[in-house]
């Protein structure tokens, strides 16, 4: 992939709101306090590259824009149906599914991504 400094300023606002999952319209928001010369159909260009590139993931959620994560590990989300929050949950904490979904449709899993919904800590309270 070439360098490119717009593509550099969305990267690093991915990377700067770490934790939170950000659409591409807070990413733009984000960017233009920096940057007031970058468009939206810019941010939308290079989040698609780098996501083609593996240097962030998109997390997409039915019904909702996609989310942007700068941790490209393959690890699953929950998404809080009381503030929308999204939480990060470690591959590890669960177990892999690959083989029993092969084992029933005769299918070769390639990847698959999981969001579970609920209500983060914070709503709990």
């Amino acid at each position: 992939m070439i360098y490119s400094k717009q593509r550099e300023l969305v990267l690093q606002a991915v990377q700067a709101t770490q934790g939170q999952h950000p659409t591409a319209d807070a990413l733009y928001t984000y960017i233009r306090e920096q940057s007031p010369n970058v468009s939206l159909a810019t941010v939308y260009r290079n989040l698609n590259q780098l996501v083609d590139a593996k240097q962030i993931a998109r997390v997409s959620l039915p019904g909702s824009a996609d989310r942007f994560d700068p941790v490209t590990d393959g690890h699953f989300h929950l998404l809080c149906t009381q503030c929308g929050e999204i939480v990060d949950i470690p591959r590890e904490a669960l177990p892999d599914f690959s083989a029993p979904v092969q084992a029933a449709t005769g299918c070769k899993v390639e990847n698959y991504s999981l969001v579970f919904h609920g209500r983060c800590p914070h709503c709990q309270a």
